[in-house]
């Protein structure tokens, strides 16, 4: 059936367990903090060491699960097979999803982007050998497009190698058969052993599948899915931050809040994970300041865009120049520098069109966040209601995201920002077709992008 985590707990609790737990979607920490939660109320820390049967999802393989889930445990109590960011409810109609959790979680959970690539290969035929030492590049336009789903080859050249070699790291070659769930399926429709339980934990699932419904039939499913609108996110971020800062005697100024937010996106687990370093910084002072987060949270390479952005706004060429050199230095590739800086110019045409717009009130570049958040957000939200847009609008973003949009946009004229998309396609192509060296190509643009 499909519960919510609280009710789950309490049916734990009355020592009601059910036979299989199914956790799944994009609000990590949430489905992170779940798994803890039930795993710990049924199996005492004791009975952990050897009643906790753990199987991550690279390495799953149908027999090995189903054989741990039947066998009995090993010192007399429950027993847990935990199968984590397992692959079992993929399929081709999920590809779009299996590629977003490939790409989203390359840098910062590495093992689950590996579990999704594995079940793309499987999916597509291919193995590993097809693919490293730069084999993949020999697949053919319409190839790619069909065993991913339509999507274009050139997208797959900003994630592909990195996961290719992540594989290599882990010294994983193919799949392990995870495709054919039918004798899973059949262990669950007749019954599992009473003390036995199966704890599943997947970002991405089609609903379609047997294995599914079966789970969904006989067992528990939990769904976390990212909040898609907005006031939910901000919502669920500002609760977790001040739920972990009460319960170590700790505050954030205001101005630290939306900093933390800024240099993680505002992306709950990640912000969480710099809260800790920052909780321990501060050692006895109770308040947690901007300068704090600035010392202690570092820079990504979507932060360093974002100053990158600055430095446009403020037609310092010097200072762009810099931060490129630092981008290069961090690793990153010039396509990725060129579809982030592509990216916030693109936020910043749709703040221009915002702002030329009857909907909303006078915006002043001079506005303070708070201003902005009682006088235009309310306009700019409905407009996004109204409208319908998807994540890549502007309107949907988080109202500090939006509010700096604007202020940028505010600098330019809808002319200059449709000048510099067509640069920015330009040198994509150029980048992509010839041999010219991308750091003075994208100096040269910027150079343009920054002239007085």
């Amino acid at each position: 059936m499909q519960g919510t985590l609280k009710t789950a707990l309490a049916d734990i609790g009355r020592d009601e367990l059910s036979p299989s737990y199914l956790i799944h979607g994009d609000e990590e920490y949430l489905v992170e903090d779940a798994v803890n939660r039930i795993i710990e109320g049924i199996l005492s820390p004791d009975e952990r060491g050897l009643n906790l049967f753990y199987i991550e999802g690279e390495d799953e393989d149908i027999e090995t699960i189903c054989n741990s889930i039947l066998t009995p445990p090993l010192i007399p109590g429950r027993k847990v097979v935990f199968v984590r960011n397992t692959r079992l409810f993929h399929s081709r109609k999920s590809l779009p999803d299996v590629i977003r959790e490939i790409t989203s979680n390359i840098e910062k959970e590495p093992r689950r982007a590996v579990a999704a690539f594995i079940s793309l290969m499987e999916m597509a035929g291919w193995s590993l050998d097809d693919l490293k030492n730069g084999q993949w590049k020999k697949i053919s336009d319409d190839d790619w497009r069909r065993a991913t789903g339509n999507t274009a080859k050139e997208d797959g050249e900003k994630w592909l190698p990195k996961v290719i070699s992540l594989c290599e790291g882990l010294d994983i070659t193919e799949g392990k058969g995870s495709k054919d769930t039918e004798k899973l399926e059949d262990v669950l429709k007749e019954g599992i052993p009473d003390c036995n339980c199966l704890v599943m934990t997947a970002g991405t699932v089609d609903k379609r599948k047997r294995l599914f419904k079966i789970m969904e039939e006989k067992g528990v499913v939990l769904s976390f899915p990212a909040s898609s609108h907005e006031s939910s996110q901000k919502d669920l971020f500002r609760d977790k931050i001040g739920e972990t800062l009460a319960a170590r005697g700790k505050k954030l100024a205001p101005d630290a809040f939306l900093l933390l937010g800024e240099k993680t996106g505002f992306k709950l687990r990640d912000s969480l994970k710099e809260l800790e370093k920052l909780i321990v910084h501060v050692g006895d002072r109770e308040t947690i300041d901007a300068k704090d987060v600035d010392s202690v949270v570092e820079k990504t390479a979507e932060d360093s865009v974002f100053d990158l952005t600055a430095a446009i706004v403020g037609k310092d060429a010097g200072k762009a120049f810099q931060i490129l050199r630092q981008l290069f230095d961090q690793g990153v590739s010039h396509i990725l520098i060129l579809s982030m800086i592509a990216r916030e110019i693109r936020l910043m045409l749709q703040g221009k069109l915002i702002l030329d717009s009857s909907e909303i009130p006078a915006f002043r570049s001079g506005m303070d966040y708070g201003a902005f958040q009682a006088g235009i957000y309310p306009s700019v939200k409905k407009m996004a209601d109204t409208y319908g847009r998807k994540n890549k609008w502007l309107a949907t973003q988080h109202p500090y995201v939006i509010y700096k949009t604007m202020k940028n946009a505010d600098k330019f004229s809808r002319e200059e920002l449709i000048v510099y998309i067509h640069r920015l396609a330009d040198l994509d192509l150029v980048l992509k077709s010839s041999g010219t060296d991308p750091q003075l190509a994208l100096k040269h643009l910027l150079a343009g992008m920054c002239r007085k």
